[in-house]
C-alpha cells in the first residue's frame, strides 16, 4: 500500500484534472449513487471509506446526505476537507485504512461506499475480504454496501499496455490524460498516470506511479458474500449510467 499512498498523495492537487469537468462529474455521480440509496432521512449516516479528493462525498453531501469521508492518503483527505469547507458542506473527514476502519464507529452507518476502483489497490483476496468485513461491521443491520471497480474480466485476458489518451480543452486548460500499464504478472500491474498540461507555449508533464491487482466484478461479488453480506448484485454501467460496474450488498439482520 505504500506505493499507492505515495501515488495518491502526489496526485491530490491534480486529481480533478483527469475529469473533463470535475464539477459536472460530481453532480452526475452523486445523482446516480443517490438513486441507488434510500433518501437521506431514511438511510442515515453514510461512510465513504475511499473518498479520495471527495468526488462522491461532496456530491452526496450537497444532496442532503450525512457523510463521513475517510481515506488512507493524508493529502487527499486534506483536499476533501478544503473542498467541503469551500462549499459549506458539513463532512466529517479523517485518515483511515479501509482494511480496518479503526476510526469509524461500528453498527452506525446506513451505507458504506468504496468507489473509483479502490479495492483493486489491495494486493490479495485476503486483504479485500478483510476490508469488506470491516465495512460490514460499520453498517447497521439492513445497511447497504456500494462498491465500484473497472470491469477487469476482459482486461485480465487482454493485458493492455495502455489506456487511450484523452484530450481536454476547457476552463482548466488544454491537457492530455492517459495511463500506461506495466504488467508484473497475470493480475498485478504498475500504472503510470500521465497528465500533460499546456502552460503558455510549453507543456508541463506530471507522472504518478501506483499499483493495482486486477480482479473481476464477479470475483468481488463472491467475496462480498464470503464477508457476510447478502443479496450481492453486479449493476452494469448500461443499467446505472455510472462509469464502472457497481457491486451492492446488504448487511443482514440478526437471526432470532
Amino acid at each position: 500500500m505504500d506505493e499507492n499512498l505515495s501515488f495518491y498523495d502526489a496526485m491530490a492537487a491534480y486529481y480533478h484534472l483527469i475529469f473533463q469537468d470535475w464539477e459536472t462529474s460530481m453532480r452526475r455521480q452523486g445523482g446516480i449513487i443517490a438513486s441507488l440509496l434510500p433518501p437521506p432521512v431514511s438511510v442515515g449516516p453514510i461512510l465513504d471509506c475511499a473518498c479520495g479528493i471527495g468526488t462522491q462525498s461532496l456530491a452526496l453531501a450537497k444532496l442532503g446526505f450525512h457523510i463521513d469521508a475517510s481515506d488512507l492518503s493524508r493529502a487527499q483527505t486534506a483536499r476533501t476537507r478544503r473542498e467541503a469547507t469551500a462549499r459549506g458542506l458539513p463532512i466529517q473527514v479523517r485518515v483511515d485504512d479501509m482494511r480496518t476502519l479503526e476510526k469509524a464507529p461500528t453498527g452506525h452507518y446506513g451505507a458504506v461506499l468504496c468507489l473509483d476502483n479502490a479495492l483493486p489497490h489491495l494486493d490479495s483476496d485476503e486483504d479485500v475480504v478483510m476490508a469488506l468485513r470491516a465495512m460490514r461491521a460499520r453498517l447497521r443491520p439492513g445497511g447497504n454496501l456500494l462498491l465500484s471497480l473497472r470491469d477487469y474480466g476482459p482486461l485480465i485476458r487482454e493485458r493492455p499496455a495502455a489506456m487511450p489518451p484523452t484530450f481536454f480543452d476547457d476552463d482548466s486548460g488544454r491537457r492530455i490524460v492517459f495511463q500506461v500499464w506495466d504488467w508484473l504478472d497475470d493480475r498485478r500491474y504498475t500504472v503510470h498516470q500521465y497528465i500533460s498540461r499546456q502552460m503558455g507555449p510549453n507543456w508541463e508533464v506530471h507522472h504518478f506511479v501506483g499499483r493495482y491487482r486486477a480482479v473481476s466484478p464477479g470475483e468481488i461479488a463472491a467475496m462480498v458474500l464470503s464477508a457476510g453480506f447478502t443479496d450481492a448484485r453486479i449493476l452494469a454501467p448500461a443499467d446505472t449510467g455510472f462509469y464502472q460496474p457497481i457491486i451492492t450488498g446488504t448487511r443482514p439482520w440478526p437471526v432470532g
